[in-house]
């Protein structure tokens, strides 16, 4: 092999360039191409322990609780989540810490080595994050599922436990109409003897899961009643239903305890480690708080972007008894919008802003979106439009930012500073 095939990348702009050709959105759903690079590469079955979180809700909270948990262990942890705001490197984190754009031109080249040329958008970087970890030589590998389960790249990887967030509907034009059917997609990630964690779920969705489980042979088991939290007051993510997904990610953690005998760092005990990581763990965009500027107002920022979120999202409002002044909205074009929208309007008495995307062309139109809403929606010619907007309507009220995880990576491209806590 040549110096020029080797060096398939010689800059992580020639890397971001083949990525933007793949195209974020297109999807192939075979697990054949991912297979073939992980047997060459000997990573099919990684050499670290691997946990993947499966859901419609709360997987990007419930990794990040896991990784805490683990951290506050000791251990080294390799966490991968979904999508990116600003740079695909956030997509891939070693105890939390971004890894520089050459490390990821060295591994992004070491995987088309083995054969990487055809993998597509979220199979290239799912077998960057195997690599990755098994460079870093991490003690566990936390993988969130992209969509679905059966067919998701996450699954190809062999795995010690799957971790199940609240499953509702979401994506029904890929993985079903109802939420049986998304459901049953999702427990297709289960297999023989490997072991299955669930929390909170729908009657319907759990008897999905129980179903299948019992057809393969998984070994699933809820997390209810099997571990506690500590009596904190500080949690790093808000809102009641960050509890539960602290629950279940401990629940989770403790079961690769079970299985791989880690203890505690140091001097600290079992209590120690709980408190602590439920203290730090943290994801932007999850109802984060923005104190207000001189450009800004205060603002709370939240990847809502269907009726389960919603509900979460409405609630979380009500018990921090915050009440949004203006809500700026945006979705994508494949939303159920005409259900969505009472969701939006149910969460301000006032003015609903809803800007134009500029970097998403799969967005649906402000001026198109606006026709499903009444007379307090106002079409912005872009998000800083809104902002600006929401500033002056809101004065010292707060505003709500929320619909699609892509509008708040376009609030992030305007202001990096608050990527990171």
């Amino acid at each position: 092999m040549s110096e020029t095939e080797r060096n398939f990348f010689a800059t992580y702009e020639d890397f971001e360039a083949h990525l933007q050709k793949l195209g974020l959105f297109h999807m192939d759903l075979a697990h054949s191409r991912i297979d073939a690079v992980l047997n060459e590469a000997e990573l099919k079955r990684p050499d670290y322990p691997v946990a993947q979180v499966i859901g419609t809700n709360g997987k990007g909270s419930t990794s990040s609780f896991l990784s805490a948990f683990g951290q506050a262990t000791g251990l080294t942890v390799g966490l991968y989540t979904s999508p990116h705001f600003i740079t695909p490197r956030e997509r891939i984190l070693i105890n939390g810490e971004m890894l520089d754009e050459e490390e990821w031109c060295d591994v992004a080249n070491d995987v088309m080595e083995c054969g990487g040329k055809e993998l597509t958008y979220f199979e290239l970087l799912t077998v960057m994050a195997v690599f990755f970890f098994a460079d870093y030589e991490v003690d566990l590998g936390i993988f969130e599922a992209g969509l679905g389960g059966t067919h998701d790249a996450t699954t190809a990887i062999d795995r010690d436990l799957v971790v199940y967030t609240p499953i509702g509907l979401d994506h029904a034009d890929v993985l079903g109409a109802t939420v049986e059917d998304i459901a049953r997609d999702k427990a297709g990630a289960m297999r023989k003897d490997l072991p299955a964690i669930t929390h909170v779920q729908e009657k319907s969705v759990m008897t999905v899961l129980k179903d299948e489980a019992q057809k393969v042979g998984a070994a699933l088991v809820t997390s209810e009643g099997t571990v506690t939290l500590p009596p904190t007051t500080r949690i790093g993510l808000t809102g009641k239903h960050q509890k539960e997904n602290a629950l279940l990610a401990l629940a989770a953690f403790r079961k690769l305890v079970e299985k791989y005998g880690w203890s505690p760092a140091d001097i600290m005990d079992w209590d120690d480690v709980k408190e602590i990581g439920v203290a730090d763990a943290w994801i932007a965009g999850r109802f984060q708080h923005i104190a207000a500027t001189d450009i800004l107002p205060e603002l709370y920022l939240d990847g809502a972007h269907n009726v389960p979120a919603f509900a979460v999202l409405a609630d979380t409002l009500q018990e921090q008894a915050i009440k949004p002044a203006v809500v700026i909205f945006g979705c994508m074009e494949n939303k159920d919008i005409q259900t969505l929208v009472p969701k939006v309007q149910g969460l301000t008495e006032g003015a609903i802003l809803l800007p134009q995307f500029t970097e998403m062309d799969r967005a649906e139109p402000a001026e198109r979106l606006a026709t499903h809403f009444d007379d307090r929606a106002q079409v912005c010619e872009s998000l800083q439009d809104a902002l600006t907007r929401s500033k002056e309507l809101a004065g010292d009220a707060p505003v709500l930012l929320c619909g699609s995880l892509y509008l708040l990576a376009e609030f992030f491209a305007l202001y990096p500073e608050f990527l990171q806590r």
